[in-house]
C-alpha cells in the first residue's frame, strides 16, 4: 500500500504523493498532453490502469503528486508516475510533471516511490526506455542509479526517435526514501 505522504523539500512548495484514482484521469491526461516526451496513452488505457481490478501477470501502480494550486485554495495534480511489476522485474513506464513543478523534486519523489513499491514486491531490477533527446530525464534516472544498457533504434513515433534503455539493480540501489 502507498500511504499519502507529505514532502516539503522547499517550504513554499509542499506536496504529497498518493495512489492515483479514476478522479485523477483528466489531470493525468492534461499533464500527458503537455509533455510531448511522455508516452501518449489513450483515455481508455488510462481508465484501465486506474481501475482497482487488474488482471494478468503484471501488477501496475499509478501514483500522483498533488499540491496546493497557486491561484486557488484547491489541490491540483503536479505529476504522475506509472510502473508495472512481474516477479523479479519491474518497469518504469511513464513519469511526467507539469512544467511549473519541474526541477522541484516531484519527478524524483514519484520515481523513488515506484522504485520502493517494486522493491517491496520482490523486484530485483527496474528497467525503462527514454527518448534519446530527453537529457533531463536521463540525468534524473542516472541520479537514481539507472545505467544505460543499450538503444532501441526508431522506437518512438511522432517524431521517430531512438530509445535509450536503462536499468537499475534495486537490491544495490539506495532506497530513495525521499518521503518522510
Amino acid at each position: 500500500m502507498i500511504p499519502d505522504r507529505t514532502i516539503e523539500p522547499r517550504p513554499d512548495f509542499p506536496w504529497n504523493v498518493r495512489r492515483a484514482t479514476p478522479a485523477d484521469l483528466e489531470a493525468i491526461l492534461a499533464i500527458q498532453h503537455g509533455s510531448p516526451e511522455a508516452p501518449a496513452w489513450s483515455s481508455p488505457t488510462w481508465k484501465q490502469m486506474l481501475s482497482p481490478e487488474q488482471a494478468g501477470s503484471l501488477l501496475r501502480v499509478c501514483l500522483v503528486a498533488e499540491g496546493d494550486h497557486p491561484a486557488s485554495r484547491s489541490r491540483w495534480v503536479l505529476g504522475f508516475c506509472v510502473a508495472c511489476w512481474a516477479g523479479e522485474w519491474s518497469e518504469l513506464e511513464s513519469v511526467a510533471t507539469v512544467v511549473s513543478a519541474r526541477g522541484r523534486g516531484v519527478g524524483r519523489a514519484l520515481c523513488g516511490q515506484v522504485m520502493d513499491w517494486s522493491r517491496e514486491r520482490g523486484a530485483r531490477v527496474m528497467e525503462l526506455e527514454v527518448r534519446a533527446s530527453n537529457r533531463a530525464a536521463q540525468a534524473l534516472y542516472r541520479s537514481l542509479g539507472f545505467a544505460e544498457q543499450g538503444v532501441r533504434r526508431r522506437y518512438y513515433q511522432d517524431p521517430i526517435e531512438d530509445a535509450v534503455l536503462m536499468s537499475v539493480d534495486l537490491l544495490t540501489a539506495a532506497t530513495t526514501r525521499v518521503l518522510t
